[in-house]
C-alpha cells in the first residue's frame, strides 16, 4: 500500500507567510537623539557655512592692590577666539526597478510593500549610522586589526581579519563597505573597497566578501577608484575605516568628514589638531579634560569618578550631571557598588538603563552599548548639542517623488540630514580614560 504523505501532496498545500521581515541584528539609536537640539531663532540655527560663536580664553586683568599714590593697574585686554561649527552631509540612498516596485505592492504578491520596507529599512539605517558617528572622532574608524592576517583576493573566495581586543566589533555591520588603513597612516591601496559578509561577534572575526571591484567605482576617494586590491596581508594594528570617511593620506589635521562624536569633542588635540576651527595648539584653553594612565588600563574606582568631576568643576565652574558609559564599565560599576546593594537601574529613552552616582541621585549615568569601551565620559548636561542645518528628509528637486533614471526602468531615492554636533564650552567635558574592560564582552 502506498501512504499518502506531505511529499506526495506538496503541489497542493499552500504556503502561510509571515507579517514583514524579522531582523536578525540589533539597532542602537540612542545616544544622537539624546543630544538636545539648538534653537530654532535664526540667530542661533545653524546657516550658511556654519554656526560661529565667540569663546573668552581670559578675563580683562587690569586687578590689584596699590599703596596710596601709586600708578593703577595696567589696561590689559581680555582675550577671545572665534569658532564656527559645521554641518557634515550624510546620505541614505536606495534604487527599485518597476517591477520590483509593482510586485512589491500587495501581501498576497510579498512579505512586505517593496517600497515602504526599503523607504523604512534607509531610514533606520541611517540613524543607526548616526548613533555611531556619535561615538568618534569624525573619521570613521570601525576597529583595530589585532594580528597580521594573510589572505589572498586573486583567490576568489572570503576571507577572515581578527579584531580581537576591548574595541571589537561593535561598529562593524554586515554589509558596510570599508576601507584598511595603516595604523595612524593612510589608506592601504591594496586593501580598499572591501565589503563585510558576516561578523563574528564571540570571536571578533570579521569576513570579507571576495575580492571585487564593483565597490570602487563611485569611491569618494578619486585615487582609491583606480586601486588594485592585491595585498597577500593586512598588517597588525591596521585600522578598519568607513569607506570614503577618510583622505588618502591621513592626518589629524583634516577635516572630518563624519560627525564630530564624544571622542573629538572629549579631545585635548590629539585626534584633532583643529576642532571648530581652532587650532588646540595655539588656543589651549579649547581642551577637554584626559585623565588617563599612559594607555596602560587600570581598574575603575570611585576616586578616580569623583576626580574626574572635581577635574570638570575646577576648569568650568560648573558641576557634572552626566557620566556616559558602556556595559562594561557598568559592570565594572556594579562591582563596586554590589557589596552595597547601592544601585538601581531606570529605564531611559530608548529603552537603555540610567543609572545614578552620588548619594542624591544628581548625575545620570547614561549606559549606550555603543560607547566606547575603556572610557568614560564626564560633562555638564547640555554642554553638547545638535545642530541640525536639515533634519533627516527626502533629498532631490520634489522629495516627495522617486526621481526615474534615465534610460532604465528604475527610480532611485536618497535620504540626507546636514547637522553636526558641537561644543562651545569644551572645560566642562572630562574624559575617564584606560580603563580596563571585563573579559568577555558582547562585542
Amino acid at each position: 500500500m502506498v501512504t499518502i504523505d506531505t511529499s506526495a501532496i506538496a503541489n497542493q498545500l499552500k504556503r502561510v507567510y509571515g507579517q514583514g521581515l524579522t531582523d536578525l541584528f540589533s539597532r542602537h539609536t540612542m545616544t544622537y537623539n539624546l543630544f538636545d537640539q539648538t534653537k530654532k531663532k535664526a540667530s542661533v540655527k545653524p546657516g550658511g557655512v556654519g554656526y560661529y560663536f565667540g569663546l573668552r580664553k581670559g578675563d580683562i586683568e587690569s586687578v590689584g592692590a596699590r599703596s596710596e599714590g601709586q600708578y593703577l593697574p595696567e589696561p590689559l585686554a581680555g582675550s577671545s577666539v572665534q569658532g564656527v561649527i559645521s554641518p557634515k552631509l550624510i546620505y541614505a540612498s536606495l534604487r527599485l526597478s518597476g517591477l520590483a516596485v509593482e510586485a512589491g505592492k500587495s501581501d498576497v504578491m510579498a512579505f512586505v510593500n517593496t517600497q515602504g520596507d526599503a523607504v523604512k529599512n534607509a531610514f533606520n539605517s541611517l540613524v543607526v549610522d548616526l548613533n555611531r558617528q556619535c561615538h568618534g572622532d569624525g573619521f570613521g574608524k570601525l576597529g583595530t586589526v589585532d594580528s597580521a592576517t594573510t589572505y589572498s583576493l586573486s583567490a576568489g573566495a572570503t576571507w577572515d581579519v581578527g579584531f580581537n581586543n576591548d574595541l571589537g566589533v561593535r561598529y562593524m555591520r554586515k554589509g558596510m563597505i570599508c576601507d584598511f588603513y595603516a595604523s595612524g597612516g593612510g589608506i592601504d591601496v591594496t586593501a580598499s573597497s572591501v565589503r563585510i559578509s558576516s561578523i563574528n561577534p564571540s570571536t571578533k572575526v570579521v569576513t570579507f566578501e571576495k575580492g571585487v571591484d564593483s565597490y570602487k567605482t563611485y569611491h569618494p576617494i578619486t585615487a582609491a577608484q583606480s586601486y588594485s586590491n592585491s595585498a597577500t596581508s593586512i598588517p597588525a594594528a591596521s585600522q578598519l575605516v568607513r569607506y570614503g570617511a577618510r583622505d588618502e593620506s591621513f592626518a589629524t589635521s583634516d577635516t572630518p568628514v563624519e560627525l564630530v562624536g564624544l571622542l573629538g569633542h572629549y579631545d585635548d588635540g590629539t585626534l584633532l589638531a583643529a576642532h571648530e576651527g581652532i587650532t588646540v595648539a595655539t588656543h589651549p584653553e579649547f581642551k577637554a579634560n584626559i585623565l588617563s594612565n599612559s594607555s596602560v588600563n587600570r581598574e575603575l574606582s570611585i576616586d578616580m569618578m569623583l576626580a574626574s568631576m572635581d577635574m570638570t568643576s575646577a576648569r568650568s565652574g560648573k558641576q557634572c550631571s552626566l557620566i556616559r558609559l558602556g556595559m562594561g564599565q557598568r559592570r565594572k560599576y556594579f562591582g563596586l557598588l554590589e557589596p552595597d546593594v547601592r544601585f538601581a537601574a531606570a529605564k531611559y529613552k530608548g529603552g537603555y538603563e540610567q543609572l545614578d552616582f552620588s548619594q542624591n541621585g544628581a548625575v545620570k549615568m547614561i549606559v549606550d552599548p555603543m560607547t566606547q569601551p575603556n572610557k568614560m565620559f564626564f560633562e555638564v548636561d547640555g554642554a553638547i548639542k545638535k545642530y541640525e542645518l536639515m533634519p533627516i528628509g527626502w533629498g532631490g528637486f520634489d522629495p516627495n517623488k522617486m526621481h526615474w533614471r534615465e534610460n532604465y526602468d528604475e527610480a532611485t531615492m536618497f535620504l540626507r540630514v546636514y547637522t553636526n554636533l558641537g561644543v562651545e564650552e569644551r572645560n566642562c567635558l572630562t574624559l575617564l580614560s584606560d580603563l580596563t574592560e571585563p573579559s568577555s564582552s558582547p562585542f
